[in-house]
């Protein structure tokens, strides 16, 4: 019995199993009773069901919507030009651009879903048939795409990518269903045509719509729409300008598709023809100038606006430039008019509103595609006498004044002890001149005598305040910075004159007016309120005498613009560069002319700086030739049209006292006869060499307590300047012109010397006093300091 009950038990329960499953079934004999019964195929198919629903469902909540990639989100960023309007180029990896469906044509939206999606608004974003097809082809490696909802190629266009897997398939199901869940139809179609990709570089509709008509997505006709709707498919198969028969078959597809839907009638339909496609655009924007104002943008928006290159090529950022177009054609053609460049030779202008800091113009060089380094804004050259009016401005803050007298011939100063000589451009002697006198015909030893006694960290710290980078190369604190040892860019030079005509007010260098992001949101706007580096009163006193330097000085050649101007020209040693920066009071612009070589130095190439030479039928290029003659023919193109503005008038100086003097050459102070801008050619009364030395003479500010004296003149100086502004301004001083006609910077050298200032006369003899208003290249050779201080360089 026992037995019976171990053995019955198991039988029991495997009877139990028999009942609830019937397998093998009972009562059936043979192999029939292997077969399944109806139960157990039922019971099978629910698990199944039950299984893949929450499959589904694990998978549904488990997919979230990812980020974008990078690609598809990318929009191109278009760049203009200060009006708003033109465009200079755009910024892209590929040319892409977003609208909002209001931006598409009924027409275009139609035809996408007569060729993609019949079902648009009818299916939940996912076709089943379609998701099988598309599965099955992966599984048996025969994919060949189509079947996708257009929901679902938004998903794969914008969030996934071109992978062909089960994987990806099914990541693309859950994400369509969940797109149309959360965004409406017209926002799905509008996103879905915003990134297809249409040839020609084109993403997106807005793009193709520009580059095979001309227009905008907008305006988009039937014939046009169901064209570009056709290339969806297919848009590398042919260019429809070249080869449209290609796409004649797809065409009709959509059509018919279209009368299908009731869209359009079928007469409609079966008249519409293939349209005119314009032919295909050469990529060329980067051609002449526009190469280096983007790519000067492009620096900007990195290093000020601390946008990233992918923020720039793929923000979709519109961005508003302070180029003037015209201004930028114009210096365009100043610089065309210069004889043939030899080789090796560059020329840079950069043109700033004072009353901004914006750009108005700059000249990069003559094509970006043959050299892409701006000759404005990243080429550097020595600025020779051009540096003199920061130590200028520096000495009118430290109690000197415009009838300050200094040695005028070399001379050897003592420098912090040890022994410095400084000689004039070609051995010229002027005997004691004013700093006046000095300024307008850039005379080394006078500048230098100031330099030593005033201290050169005063005119290191002068061109830092006015704009000169304090890291440019060769800005030093040593004697023979006033000479312009440094090597400053174009840009840099016409920021810190730019300075001066906004009347000590600094403003930061931008070409950038403003950058939008793609949602027209300001992302970036420089400063333009500026901050004063300098008193009013010491910025009209430079400009004062700056305009002198145009007057009757080594810019005479300026005179030829017709307004009041002022400037300074500037040559470097063995005439490796050459200078002007002038201004008005609206606009300030630089010119430089340099060469360089390309050079191997320890088994590297580098760029060196090397004398231009004779050029243009001259024996050598100064400030006062070619570069102050390109500045005057841009600058008459730019301001045509504009008012005529006059300078601000001169305000009473800093009272403090001089220092004294350090350079054993002995200073003092003339009693000027007159210093108006009616008589440029003045007479000075000089008080002893000695004077100052035996007490004679306070070392305080000449403009000191208002003697009657002083008072007129100034009065006499200012209401000169008034009256000269609005009068004839182009009447040329009798000193500035070769053999007593108008200068036009290109003359022969027929046996004097080149002085700078477009006026050619013999070579005076030491000791007699130049009587031509020339910029005085000093040719001296510096004797090494002890202290360290390196040869200067031979400058105008």
């Amino acid at each position: 019995m026992a037995e019976h009950v171990r053995r019955g038990t198991p039988r029991s329960k495997t009877g139990a199993n028999r009942r609830l499953l019937n397998y093998p079934r009972a009562g059936v004999a043979g192999w029939t009773r292997w077969l399944p019964s109806l139960r157990l195929v039922g019971l099978v198919a629910l698990v199944g069901f039950v299984a893949v629903i929450a499959a589904f469902s694990i998978g549904y909540a488990m997919t979230g919507i990812p980020s974008p990639n990078a690609a598809a989100a990318g929009q191109t960023s278009n760049v203009y030009y200060a009006d708003g309007k033109t465009q200079i180029g755009s910024f892209k990896v590929e040319n892409r651009k977003s609208v909002g469906i209001d931006k598409i044509s009924t027409d275009m939206q139609h035809a996408a879903i007569a060729a993609e999606d019949k079902t648009f608004y009818e299916n939940r974003g996912i076709s089943l048939k379609g998701l099988s097809r598309a599965v099955w082809g992966v599984a048996t490696d025969n994919y060949s795409g189509g079947g996708s909802t257009i929901t679902q190629q938004y998903v794969k266009n914008y969030y996934l990518t071109d992978e062909h897997s089960i994987t990806r398939k099914v990541k693309e199901m859950f994400i369509a269903l969940k797109i149309d869940q959360e965004q409406s139809k017209d926002e799905i179609l509008a996103n879905y045509l915003n990134t297809v990709f249409l040839g020609r570089r084109s993403y997106g509709i807005e793009v193709a719509s520009q580059a095979y008509f001309d227009k905008p997505a907008s305006e988009l006709d039937r014939s046009q729409s169901a064209l570009l709707a056709a290339m969806i498919q297919q848009p590398s198969l042919a260019d429809p300008a070249e080869e449209p028969e290609k796409y004649e078959g797809r065409f009709r597809y959509v059509l018919n598709g279209m009368a299908e839907l009731g869209y359009i009638s079928q007469a409609e339909a079966d008249s519409t023809q293939l349209p005119k496609v314009n032919a295909v655009k050469k990529e060329n924007q980067y051609k002449g100038q526009a190469g280096y104002l983007m790519d000067a943008v492009r620096s900007e928006l990195k290093d000020s606006g601390h946008l990233t290159d992918d923020q720039i090529d793929r923000g979709g950022l519109n961005v508003t430039t302070t180029f003037d177009k015209d201004k930028v054609k114009d210096a365009q053609k100043a610089v065309k008019k210069l004889p043939k460049l030899k080789k090796g030779m560059r020329v840079g202008l950069v043109s700033i509103n004072p009353k901004t800091g914006g750009i108005e113009a700059l000249y990069g060089g003559p094509d970006y595609y043959k050299r892409m380094q701006n000759q404005s804004t990243r080429d550097r050259a020595q600025a020779g006498s051009t540096f003199k009016p920061f130590a200028l401005t520096a000495a009118f803050e430290n109690g000197y004044r415009l009838n300050d007298t200094f040695v005028g011939s070399s001379t050897t100063f003592r420098n912090d002890g040890t022994p410095w000589h400084v000689s004039n451009y070609g051995g010229s002697s002027y005997g004691r001149v004013s700093l006046l006198e000095a300024t307008e015909k850039s005379i080394n030893t006078a500048y230098a005598q100031l330099n030593v006694n005033m201290g050169p960290k005063k005119t290191q710290e002068a061109a830092i305040r006015a704009g000169v980078p304090k890291d440019t190369p060769g800005l030093d604190s040593n004697a023979s910075n006033v000479l312009g040892t440094a090597s400053p860019t174009t840009k840099d030079m016409a920021s810190a004159f730019a300075t001066f005509a906004a009347g000590g007010v600094y403003r930061a260098p931008h070409m950038v007016e403003e950058a939008k992001d793609s949602n027209a949101k300001s992302i970036y706007k420089p400063d333009t309120e500026g901050e004063r580096r300098f008193d009013k009163a010491v910025a009209a006193e430079t400009t004062y005498a700056l305009r002198h330097v145009v007057t009757s000085g080594s810019g005479t050649y300026a005179q030829n613009l017709g307004r009041p101007a002022a400037g300074k020209t500037g040559t470097s040693q063995n005439n490796v560069s050459a200078w002007f920066d002038g201004y008005t009071p609206q606009l300030a612009t630089s010119v430089s002319m340099f060469r360089e070589k390309v050079v191997e130095k320890d088994g590297k190439k580098i760029v060196t700086n090397i004398p231009i030479g004779a050029y243009g039928g001259r024996g050598a290029v100064t400030g006062g030739s070619f570069p102050v003659q390109v500045w005057t023919d841009y600058s008459k193109a730019a301001l045509k049209g504009t008012k005529v503005e006059s300078f601000p008038k001169r305000g009473e100086l800093p009272e403090v006292d001089k220092p004294d003097d350090e350079s054993g050459a002995g200073q003092g102070r003339a009693s000027s006869e007159d210093t108006s801008d009616d008589e440029p050619r003045r007479t000075h009364r000089y008080r002893s060499d000695d004077s100052q030395k035996k007490g004679s003479s306070s070392k305080k500010s000449s403009a000191p307590k208002k003697t009657k004296d002083a008072d007129e003149d100034k009065k006499k100086s200012d209401d000169s300047e008034d009256k000269k502004d609005d009068s004839d301004d182009s009447k040329k001083d009798d000193g500035g012109s070769d053999d007593g006609g108008s200068d036009d910077g290109g003359g022969k050298d027929d046996g004097g010397k080149d002085d700078d200032g477009g006026a050619v006369s013999p070579k005076p003899k030491p000791s007699k006093k130049k009587d031509s208003g020339g910029d005085s290249k000093g040719d001296s050779k510096t004797e090494k300091k002890a202290s360290g201080e390196a040869a200067r360089p031979e400058d105008d």
